[in-house]
């Protein structure tokens, strides 16, 4: 496959109107009968923790607690986008416990660059925080059991194919 070669100094792919897949998320969450907590309002946006219970009820074994979060970089559009389509099709094992944070950096996104609207990369927050979002993404998760699979779903667009680490 041919590179195209236009993210040179930045990212200058695809963009996404991150208020209307944020919509498609909440509307499919409520569709699919997910509880919504709020745990961040940041003004023009509120940051969003979805949960889904495990539908397996009187199953005497525990159920397996996952962790979705993405969104964290707003040059990094394949994120909130998997997450919005796996909400839309709801097809989700029934001994799963699942908790998503569909959008960690919105205000990233309106800007399409990796920080927020202040400059601040997020994901280099979690030792010596500064930013308001990432204070209240460690109150919420401090709140939250422990999960047994955390998945942090980034897009890497200066890599060729893909990877995990």
């Amino acid at each position: 496959m041919q590179r195209l070669g236009k993210n040179h100094c930045g990212y200058h792919g695809e963009t996404i109107d991150i208020r209307a897949v944020l919509r498609e998320v909440e509307a499919a969450s409520q569709a699919h009968d997910w509880s919504t907590e709020v745990f961040h309002d940041a003004g023009q946006f509120k940051l969003l923790a979805l949960r889904r219970a495990p539908l397996s009820i009187g199953n005497p074994k525990s159920p397996i607690r996952i962790y979705l979060s993405t969104g964290i970089h707003g040059d990094e559009p394949a994120g909130p986008l998997a997450i919005r389509q796996l909400l839309q099709q709801n097809q989700w094992p029934d001994n799963l416990e699942i908790w998503i944070c569909p959008c960690l950096n919105p205000t990233g996104f309106v800007l399409n660059r990796r920080e927020n609207e202040k400059g601040i990369d997020l994901n280099r927050q979690y030792r010596n925080t500064e930013a308001g979002e990432t204070r209240a993404h460690i109150a919420w998760l401090e709140r939250q059991p422990q999960f047994d699979l955390s998945f942090c779903l980034h897009e890497d667009w200066e890599a060729r194919g893909f990877y995990a680490y």
